[in-house]
């Protein structure tokens, strides 16, 4: 599982536009209390590294997988407003 979406990047003091990234979880750690994890953002699947970040939230013991739970969460946030799953 992964999510798409258009992204603004900033490199070398410019703003540039990728369309289609490509955002993984790569690391998911924590409990049922609280969960923290780390994603990146690539070009394509397979493609050049452009970004990393990590976020948390308290997960859903009736949500199902914590990974699946974790994209769902990245959704939530404005920065991956619009992104859809691929």
């Amino acid at each position: 599982m992964a999510l798409s979406i258009n992204k603004q990047i900033e490199a070398y003091g410019r703003n540039l536009t990728f369309a289609n990234t490509y955002v993984k979880v790569e690391d998911l750690n924590g409990n049922k209390n609280y969960l923290q994890f780390v994603f990146i953002i690539r070009d394509a699947k397979d493609g050049v590294l452009l970004s990393t970040g990590g976020a948390n939230f308290v997960p859903s013991m009736d949500g199902g997988n914590f990974i699946k739970q974790a994209y769902e969460h990245l959704k939530t946030l404005p920065e991956f407003s619009g992104a859809t799953d691929c």
